[in-house]
């Protein structure tokens, strides 16, 4: 949202309040459990950080820092354990 205000000159509640009121969806401020067993998952099988993110919803900063949480060992960017 806040990237959204910026490009129009608003703040980020104005956008937020237009999206309640236009019942526009919104995206989720954090993943639910389900999501993160999927992500697990995935990323296990050999899914790229970026590609679970796009399938989710969500960057890959968010997916890195999810399954760090959850204790899955994470790759390097060549697939590499770290």
């Amino acid at each position: 949202m806040k990237g959204i205000a910026a490009a129009h000159g608003i703040h980020r509640v104005t956008v937020s309040q237009v999206l309640e009121r236009t019942g526009t969806a919104k995206r989720p401020h954090s993943m639910n459990p389900s999501q993160v067993d999927t992500a697990a998952r995935l990323y296990e099988e050999g899914l790229s950080l970026a590609s679970i993110g796009t399938r989710l919803g969500f960057n890959a900063t968010t997916i890195r820092a999810v399954l760090l949480r959850r204790g899955v060992a994470t790759r390097d960017s060549h697939g590499r354990a770290q």
